[in-house]
């Protein structure tokens, strides 16, 4: 019992620190008035004065704690950097939308820095395999770029974490700056199951959105299919993606292709700082490392294919 009394207590702090800055400023403002309101109530009893003199105390630091937080992370929010992705092809009509840089992901240590993969060859024309191939950052800016295409307003989450949403869709006139609709990008050759699909639901109700959309060449299993039919989240795979990037017009397709595999398409970028990875090997096996190492350590996993396809030229083992 005391365990969960400790939980209940934690909570709002936890919150704030989860959350962004309004909800630390909202707490702190509940915290400095109510106490005091309360106060002012109990000093017409001369019996409970100095109850309220204590509930005043600990408003104020309270109130000083939640504070601190707010000015913390408005001020890691003002100075986050959100670069535009290059998209040299389009219109300038076209670049209104696209900005800021995918999620962040869990780093952890890398080995010392190799020598950088070459560039996959730029395809002709739009193919499913094409959508397979595309690392998971441009994969993530080709999906915002879609629905700009369909003349959706569209924009990516910032560097950071993201809560599970890549791409915020605007489509109320009313109010402009409302997101409708939510976006998370997966560029998984295995299929999704049903767990990130129940974290997007829960994306949904965060954002105050009653609809979504799940991304992801590999396909998803039966049961994140029957849960996202449940829950208006429309799940696209490659074929899927593939049929609707066709259906554009050529000028559009042709804009989406330049964007999808102009430079260095297939070699994943780090998530951290959004330069190119490279093939590393460790004793539990090949991973994605950043050149930047050691001043950043973002990593991610190497597919199996890829992993036995770039193995003669990485590294030794350390």
């Amino acid at each position: 019992m005391a365990r969960r009394r400790r939980k209940s207590t934690d909570a709002p702090l936890d919150i704030a620190l989860a959350s962004d800055w309004r909800f630390s400023a909202v707490m702190a403002g509940a915290c400095f008035f109510g106490p005091r309101i309360l106060s002012a109530i109990l000093d017409t009893s001369p019996l409970l004065k100095g109850l309220g003199v204590g509930f005043s105390m600990i408003g104020t630091v309270l109130a000083a704690v939640f504070g601190a937080i707010a000015v913390i992370k408005l001020g890691k929010q003002l100075l986050k950097p959100r670069p535009l992705p290059e998209w040299s092809s389009l219109s300038p009509a076209d670049h209104r939308i696209l900005k800021g840089t995918p999620r962040n992901e869990p780093s952890i240590h890398v080995a010392p820095a190799g020598s950088l993969p070459g560039p996959g060859s730029a395809p002709e024309a739009w193919s499913i395999d094409v959508l397979h191939r595309i690392e998971w950052k441009r994969f993530e800016d080709l999906c915002c770029a879609f629905y700009v295409e369909k003349g959706i307003r569209a924009r990516t989450t910032a560097l950071g974490p993201d809560g599970g949403v890549d791409v915020h869709l605007f489509q109320d006139d009313a109010d402009p700056a409302k997101a409708t609709a939510i976006v998370q990008c997966k560029a998984h050759n295995s299929r999704i199951g049903v767990k990130p699909i129940r974290e997007l639901r829960g994306a949904m109700a965060h954002e105050k959105v009653d609809k979504a959309f799940f991304m992801a060449p590999g396909g998803f299993t039966d049961e994140a299919r029957a849960f996202a039919a449940e829950h208006r989240i429309t799940l696209l795979d490659a074929k899927l993606f593939y049929a609707m990037i066709v259906r554009l017009p050529v000028e559009s397709r042709q804009r989406l292709l330049a964007l999808a595999t102009g430079g260095d398409w297939t070699t994943p970028s780090c998530p951290s700082c959004g330069k190119k990875l490279i093939a590393r090997n460790s004793k539990r096996g090949p991973f994605w490392g950043c050149q930047s190492y050691p001043r950043c350590r973002g990593m991610i996993p190497m597919r199996q294919a890829n992993a036995a396809a770039r193995a003669p030229a990485m590294e030794m083992s350390l």
